[in-house]
């Protein structure tokens, strides 16, 4: 009985011993060989925030099998892609020569999202890998939310004078941004996310922006202001007549309008706005005497027609044609 006993003992032994070489040799023949990313991973989640741009989004962290040591001089490139592009045209984040780690803030991620055409406020997905002239590491998909610069007007011939910006509304199909309301006479600057780290005036009073630069002078009036901050121009347009949308829709509901952008070269009205579930109309000079609805809910102007109905909240960008009488209405 005992020698059975023992026999059975070693049998099993054997069969543990032979399991767990078997685990070993699988666990070998799987391990990543050349350049290895370990974080971050696809758990990676951040919301982009203007207002951290120079603080620490992550740290891309690698091993490398050819290279088993940091200190040594290795050209490591860290790339990001849109999600699902197979890295047809990446975008290099980062670079490391002598560590298997790189620290990438939110103002490189952001944009690094940009460049790989994430939109602004949107999540969106990034993949990420690192490269050497040896090889590509395996890659992750992360989880970015961009952030949209917040551009403002500031000074004596705005609403909230030299206290407070009055924010601008930023149109990515023309990548600008606007604002359409009544000025007093004096002066004014833009201003980045309401701070003056990062303003612009004009020097030579020729719609041109230069940073930190001179006051715009201004006379008192209705005005749409335009502004490029990548070509650094703008536009200030004196508006003719001043339509502005009012409702229980708008931000402001029915105490008062919001006004249009005015183009001078369409003589057509335009604006985005944030609206609610409710009501709108269109109306001049912030009175009653000339407005419009529409009653056949068709898309064309009436003089005091019905009210038009916001059904679903969101983001919306409104144009209006007040001399053929028409209107388009777009969620975006």
């Amino acid at each position: 009985m005992k020698n059975t006993i023992k026999l059975l003992i070693a049998f099993i032994s054997i069969l543990t011993l032979s399991c767990t070489e078997d685990v070993e040799h699988k666990a070998a023949a799987e391990k990543s060989l050349g350049i290895n990313l370990l974080a971050p991973t696809s758990s990676f989640n951040l919301i982009l925030d203007g207002a951290k741009l120079n603080d620490l989004a992550t740290t891309f962290v690698w091993d490398d099998s050819e290279n088993s040591t940091a200190g040594t001089s290795v050209s490591y490139t860290i790339e990001v892609a849109k999600s699902g592009t197979n890295f047809a045209t990446p975008v290099v984040i980062g670079t490391a020569t002598t560590n298997l780690y790189k620290d990438i803030t939110v103002g490189n991620l952001d944009a690094a999202a940009k460049a790989i055409g994430l939109p602004a406020l949107v999540e969106g997905l990034m993949d990420v890998r690192v490269k050497s002239p040896a090889g590509v590491s395996n890659y992750y998909t992360i989880k970015v939310t961009p952030y949209q610069p917040n551009w403002g007007i500031i000074g004596d011939a705005t609403p909230k004078g030299w206290d407070l910006s009055t924010d601008m509304v930023y149109n990515a199909a023309t990548d600008t941004y606007s604002i359409s309301l009544g000025l007093k006479t004096g002066e004014f600057k833009f201003r980045l996310d309401n701070s003056w780290t990062t303003n612009y005036g004009d020097d030579g009073k020729n719609l041109s922006l230069e940073a930190g630069g001179a006051n715009i002078p201004v006379t008192a009036g209705n005005y749409t202001i335009v502004a490029n901050f990548k070509t650094k121009t703008y536009t200030i347009t004196p508006i003719v007549n001043a339509w502005g949308v009012i409702g229980d829709a708008t931000p402001t509901g029915w105490d008062s309008d919001t006004l249009m952008d005015y183009n001078a070269t369409t003589k057509m009205y335009s604006i985005i706005m944030k609206m609610k579930v409710g009501t709108f109309k269109f109306r001049l000079d912030h009175g009653w005497a000339s407005n419009y609805g529409d009653d056949g809910n068709n898309l064309t102007l009436d003089a005091g027609g019905t009210n038009i109905a916001i059904t679903t909240a969101g983001t919306y960008y409104i144009t209006a044609d007040f001399t053929g009488l028409k209107y388009t209405i777009k969620q975006l």
